[in-house]
């Protein structure tokens, strides 16, 4: 067995080669950048991504209900609800809940109401909200919690500032209509630090080191394929699926 500093070495290691490309997917990054894509597209993939980011508050109910009364426990919960202020309410990071922010900028980009209601995403996204669902469902908290932090808010935020410049200055988008990207900067101070900690207490055995490894590069892999998804499902290129958000 690694020891828990080479684990956590490895581990940051590996989400170091991921940043290498945007977390929102190179394809969609490239495009955006060169100022190739319609606002048609940017509202379908903008829907996508409102899409994923409201169903990860489903991901967490299931962190709460996989912990114990122990001290690690309480972190992990504590840990839930300092995000769960960032992502429901008007007290967080943000102006305000962060799903809302994600649907803002859709409106933004065109999305009507019923788009809004019922988005058509792509396959691989609604693949990658049930698998993150299930894995909260089944496993320990930490182990959903490390995936989720772990794998999407330790990445720089180089990618985001282009992202953001290009919204702006190709496609005329204001900071109001922004406010979704702004409210995610700094996430790895706020989000990643500290479930690395956390990890760095659970992850004693081969057993528990395995099980955040593959959690984390299961997140990383489905979380690229749901953005790849979007990407194509904007461009035409799949018809993707409708869903129902109630």
């Amino acid at each position: 067995m690694a020891t828990v500093d080479t684990f956590l070495a490895d581990l940051r290691g590996y989400i170091q080669h991921q940043d290498e490309q945007p977390l929102l997917g190179p394809n969609f990054y490239r495009g955006l950048l060169a100022g190739e894509l319609s606002r048609q597209q940017l509202k379908k993939w903008a829907l996508n991504l409102f899409y994923v980011t409201g169903q990860h508050i489903r991901a967490f109910g299931g962190i709460f209900m996989n912990t114990g009364l122990g001290p690690l426990d309480q972190k992990i919960r504590r840990h839930i609800v300092e995000n769960l202020i960032d992502e429901e309410t008007l007290m967080g990071r943000g102006e305000d809940a962060h799903w809302m922010l994600s649907m803002r900028l859709a409106q933004a980009l065109g999305a009507t109401e019923e788009e809004v209601r019922q988005p058509i995403v792509a396959r691989e996204s609604v693949a990658y909200v049930d698998w993150v669902i299930e894995l909260g469902r089944k496993e320990y908290g930490l182990v959903t919690l490390a995936a989720m932090s772990i794998g999407g808010e330790m990445r720089s935020d180089d990618s985001m500032k282009g992202l953001v410049r290009a919204l702006k200055e190709k496609y005329g988008l204001s900071r109001h209509a922004l406010e979704f990207f702004y409210a995610h900067a700094g996430e790895a101070e706020a989000h990643g630090e500290p479930v690395f900690d956390m990890v760095r207490e659970y992850a004693t055995t081969a057993e528990r080191q395995q099980k955040i490894r593959d959690s984390v590069t299961a997140w990383c892999e489905k979380f690229q394929a749901a953005q790849e998804g979007g990407y194509r499902v904007a461009m035409g290129l799949d018809v993707g699926v409708r869903v129902d958000l109630g």
